[in-house]
């Protein structure tokens, strides 16, 4: 058994200083020796990544002059190899939605306990989407509402992609994947660009949506 991804570096971005000292000391526990550069605004944050590159940023939603889907969005224009974390007090659909949309690999509501935040800092470096149960369950509602453009039905994919679907909503990397189903890589980067042309969509969001809407995210 492989061990998890090793966190060296972190940036917290958040307005809050508790919730700063909270998140620093829970990386600390977890990653002895990180290195954790923090700030309280956007601005900051940008200034801060003109000369120091982490493995991972977490980002808070609601930030002083601007928010941090914004500032998602400019990282991930700017600074490509930094993975982001979204760290919200509430969630909805919309957010979760457009936070995956800018860039974010995860979600993860600050009532969450530390392990949970290990889980999704693990599968976020080893490549995957990480959604905490709340984060799901708006975009269930999203489905619910009708907000998901009408794509058809899951009968348009074949049973191996279906299976390759409910991976991909579960959050799991294309390695992964491949090792579950015992194919190569480029298998399953081939049956992923078969559903997005299916579906008319590559948006990991509108992917997660529609296997939550039409049950595929069960074996």
């Amino acid at each position: 058994m492989t061990s998890p991804p090793l966190l060296r570096s972190a940036l917290l971005v958040d307005d809050h200083p508790f919730v700063r000292d909270g998140l620093r000391a829970a990386l600390q526990r977890l990653y002895p020796g990180i290195r954790i550069e923090e700030v309280g605004t956007a601005s900051d944050a940008l200034r801060t990544l003109a000369s120091f590159t982490p493995q991972l940023a977490l980002l808070d939603v609601n930030l002083p002059g601007g928010n941090g889907l914004d500032l998602a969005r400019e990282i991930r224009q700017r600074h490509r190899k930094v993975r982001l974390l979204m760290v919200a007090g509430e969630t909805d659909p919309w957010t979760v939605s457009e936070a995956l949309e800018a860039g974010a690999a995860g979600f993860l509501l600050k009532t969450h306990s530390q392990d949970a935040l290990a889980q999704a800092i693990t599968a976020i470096l080893g490549g995957a989407t990480f959604l905490c149960p709340e984060a799901k369950e708006a975009l269930a509602q999203a489905e619910q509402r009708g907000s998901e453009r009408l794509m058809p039905a899951p009968a348009i994919l074949s049973d191996r992609e279906r299976e390759v679907l409910r991976y991909l909503a579960h959050g799991e990397n294309t390695k992964t994947i491949a090792s579950l189903l015992q194919v190569s890589p480029k298998t399953i980067e081939t049956h992923r660009m078969h559903i997005t042309r299916k579906l008319g969509t590559n948006s990991v969001a509108a992917l997660v949506r529609y296997a939550l809407r039409h049950g595929l995210t069960r074996p």
